[in-house]
Order: structure tokens, then sequence, then C-alpha cells
């Protein structure tokens, strides 16, 4: 049975709607909690893909490798950092094949579960984004931004990273976890190396400034704004771009001071059971076709140095140099900190 048949027989009906650069999105979005094991093919056609990005940037990506390949593919969705270390847990016996989405800091602490692969797409890469050992991958690159809601904010609005630790704005920011997500631990660090004054100083400041309150998943803080639960927001670019556009009220800021503007990636993972399929998926994730698609429809930067910015993206994004390394190398011990003062304050 073909994979078109047994998505038939899943879900009755399969559309193919086309989008930027030749991609398509199916109709169906198979439940990610539903057993289709029964259905699926031999092992040698499967994939399964641990993934931090947003559904409606993931799905139709995967749905055309489905098609153009008939590689079954199985997500599971989730903060990176906690995807992470779930493989990290499974290294014995991996479930998965690809971790896509992920700052790349956060995938230095996790290096020694992935499997080197350099793709062939990498010759369409800038040379600064193409890691030498290949043991992960540049998929897109979301600036870190500061949202608030102007409904809520006539006057005075965040303008940098210093307004994180303003008092006018305690236990009214809206920031996810950076024990599980990723890019908040990217926000974070990139605080933390932009600001003045000692690490676990600012750390301490920013979290009580936060009132111990953290958001779940980092797709969630734009909602917090835009609903009114919290007057500003540390984002990525890609999601305060994407709820403009929907009609969200939240005005989006790059902060003054800079902001750093890594590149998130994927990796194959060490000793996982569908290897071949998991560089096939690389592939394909560094195309045209898909960074194309990126940048139209899911407002991600690319990294492919042959494509357009997305659309509401202007002028040169001021950066400063955000020292990777120094991130990854203290993730251990700024997460052990943020932990602890999560502990002084619970009951």
């Amino acid at each position: 049975m073909n994979l078109s048949a047994i998505r038939a027989r899943l879900c009755l009906m399969l559309a193919l709607l086309p989008l930027a650069g030749g991609l398509c999105l199916s109709g169906c979005i198979r439940a990610e909690q539903t057993d289709y094991s029964a259905f699926a093919p031999a092992e040698d056609k499967r994939l399964t893909i641990y993934t931090s990005n947003l559904e409606e940037v993931y799905t139709p990506i995967i749905r055309e490798f489905e098609e153009r390949t008939g590689i079954w593919v199985q997500v599971e969705n989730g903060g990176s950092i906690a995807l992470l270390k779930q493989i990290a847990e499974e290294s014995e016996n991996p479930r998965c094949d690809v971790i896509l989405g992920g700052s790349v800091e956060s995938l230095y602490s996790f290096r020694n579960y992935f499997s080197p692969y350099k793709s062939a797409e990498a010759e369409s890469l800038p040379t600064e984004y193409v890691q030498t050992n290949g043991l992960w991958t540049p998929f897109s690159i979301p600036p870190v931004v500061l949202i608030y809601n102007p409904k809520l904010v006539r006057t005075n609005p965040p303008t940098g990273w210093d307004s994180l630790l303003d008092p006018a704005w305690k236990g009214k920011i809206a920031f996810a976890d950076p024990e599980t997500s990723g890019s908040s631990y990217t926000a974070l660090s990139t605080m933390v190396q932009i600001l003045p004054g000692r690490d676990e100083d600012l750390i301490r400041r920013f979290y009580e400034n936060l009132e111990g309150r953290t958001i779940d998943r980092a797709g969630q803080v734009v909602g917090e704004v835009a609903n009114g639960s919290c007057y500003i927001g540390v984002t990525l670019e890609e999601n305060a771009l994407r709820s403009i556009k929907k009609g969200y009220d939240i005005a989006m800021v790059y902060p003054k001071e800079g902001t750093s503007a890594i590149p998130d990636g994927l990796a194959v993972i060490a000793g996982c059971p569908h290897e071949e399929n998991a560089r096939l998926f690389v592939d394909f994730a560094l195309s045209r076709d898909v960074q194309t698609y990126l940048s139209r429809s899911s407002n991600l930067r690319a990294v492919r140095s042959d494509v357009p910015q997305p659309e509401g993206v202007t002028g040169e994004l001021l950066t400063f140099p955000y020292d990777v390394g120094l991130a990854g190398s203290r993730q251990e011990d700024y997460l052990a900190l943020w932990h602890s003062l999560r502990e002084e304050v619970q009951p």
C-alpha cells in the first residue's frame, strides 16, 4: 500500500495545496498521539523526528518530504531542551532519528548524541554556518526580539534588554521556561552577554522581575501578550512577524543594544534506527524549495544565501558577536541557577 492510499484510509480525503517553491500541504494532519503503526510501511520507509518548531511550520515540510520519498514520518513535538534531554535518556536505544529545531548552543551541549553528517546542500550555505565536524546542520536564523501590547503600553514601550530588568514591568513579562525552551535559553544568554554586570546577578534580577512566572512553551508567548495577560514579552522574530500578519495586538521591537541571530539546527541522532532516511531529510530541509518556503510562508530567515528574507523584514539587523561556545559551555550552570531560583520561590 503506498503512502497516498494510507492517508486516504486515515483521513478519507487528501488535499494538496500549492505553496512556495513547489511545496504542498496535505489537507489532513495526523494526530500526534494516535497509533497508526498498523498502517505504517516497512522499517526502511520510516523516520522519527523530534521537533520544537510550531506545527504550522513543520507540517508542510514533513508532508512534502513524505510525498516525494514515500517515507513515513512520525513526529514528536515539544520544547527543544526537553526533547534533547529525552534523546539523551534514550541513547542506549534511540527512538529519534532527527532533531529538528533547537538553538545551536543547546545542540552543542548535547553534541555527544549526534552522528556527523555534512549535506551536499551545505555548499549553498555561508561558510560561517557550516560546522566542520558535521554534528549538526543549520536550518534557519531566528533573531530574538521583544514584543509588547500597544493597547496596554501606550507610552515608554520596551526598547532593549535592559527593559527586562525595569521594575515597571515586574510580573508583566511573558517568557518561556529556559529549562525546556532552547529559544528562551538563547534569549537569556543573549541578555547576560550583552548587559553589564555579573552573569548570576543579571539572571537573578531578571527572574525576580518575572516574579517567578514562566510560560511552558515559547510558542505561547505571543498569545500571552496579545490577550493582555502580560504587557511585554521575549520571542523570536518569526513568531512576532507571523502573529502581526494575522492581526494579533502586538508590536515588535529589535533591542537597541543589538540581538543574537544564530541559526537553529537539525542533527542526525547517533545510533538511530533509520540513519539513511535521516540524512535524506537533512538534505531536503536544506534544499532551495524548503528554504524558500521557510522565508515566504513561515517568516523564517533562511540559511541559504540564494533565498530572500521574509516579507516584513526591513533594513539591516543590528546584531552583536554572540558567543555560542560560551553559551553552550555555561548552559548547565545557568539553568542550574534558574532551577534554584525557582525552588526558592516555591512554597
